[in-house]
């Protein structure tokens, strides 16, 4: 892959999107777009925390279930080898409606791009999905409409995918921006993923890693989450695939 075609790509598809990936990979991200807000987490962070976690009556804790429907403000920088994209935005995440719609500023462009995982890509048996990008480029006041069939860089998951995906404490960890987080890890196919709860248990960041010849790696953080149904009007838009 070219450094123009790394950057196109970073544009419309997920940075897993190439051979060398499988696209099953993409459903793991799903549960990276979460939070709890009814304390369901079992999760809680003490003024203790590192004393216990380094004790040695600590046991690995249940994962904690998840809110999955929500919208919230996002800001994410993704790097390989060639390039490196900074976009920050607003994310909409329906599992009850099947889509996820996210806007971003990056590189001089505005887009809107609304993701339909109920209209998937028989040539790809259901592992790509619509993906619908409405594109404002430099001072233009009309969108350019742009339709694909792309493997999604998130996903709609159910509130125990974390417990489904056999997630690992992997300890307090400190993040610059929250303080002391919680983290819990998967590996996926060769990914690995990392996913912060705040002490309130709400989902607050996750990083992944992808050790390949790219050297991938993506870190993303969620702000002002508000958890419940999105309406649905939030997914209308006049574009079509063509």
């Amino acid at each position: 892959m070219t450094q123009a075609d790394s950057r196109a790509c970073y544009r419309r598809c997920s940075p897993l999107a190439t051979p060398n990936f499988s696209i099953k990979i993409s459903t793991f991200l799903a549960a990276l777009l979460a939070q709890d807000t009814g304390g369901s987490s079992n999760i809680t962070l003490p003024s203790d925390a590192p004393q216990k976690y380094y004790s040695s009556g600590f046991v690995g804790p249940v994962p904690p279930r998840i809110q999955s429907e929500f919208r919230a403000n996002y800001m994410q920088h993704k790097f390989d080898v060639n390039v490196s994209n900074i976009v920050s935005g607003y994310i909409y995440v329906s599992p009850g409606q099947q889509k996820v719609r996210a806007d971003g500023a990056s590189d001089g462009m505005l887009e809107v791009s609304i993701f339909d995982f109920k209209n998937t890509s028989a040539a790809s048996n259901g592992s790509e999905v619509s993906n619908i990008i409405l594109s404002y480029v430099g001072p233009a006041t009309q969108p350019q409409c742009s339709s694909f069939f792309v493997a999604p860089f998130i996903h709609a998951v159910p509130e125990d995918f974390l417990i489904q995906s056999n997630a690992v404490y992997s300890g307090v960890r400190h993040d610059e921006l929250y303080g002391p987080v919680n983290a819990w890890s998967l590996l996926a196919e060769g990914l690995i993923v990392t996913i912060f709860l705040d002490e309130k248990g709400t989902f607050v960041r996750y990083d992944f890693a992808a050790p390949n010849t790219l050297r991938t790696f993506t870190t993303t953080r969620f702000f002002n989450i508000i958890p419940g149904p999105i309406d649905s009007s939030v997914f209308e838009t006049s574009c079509t695939l063509g």
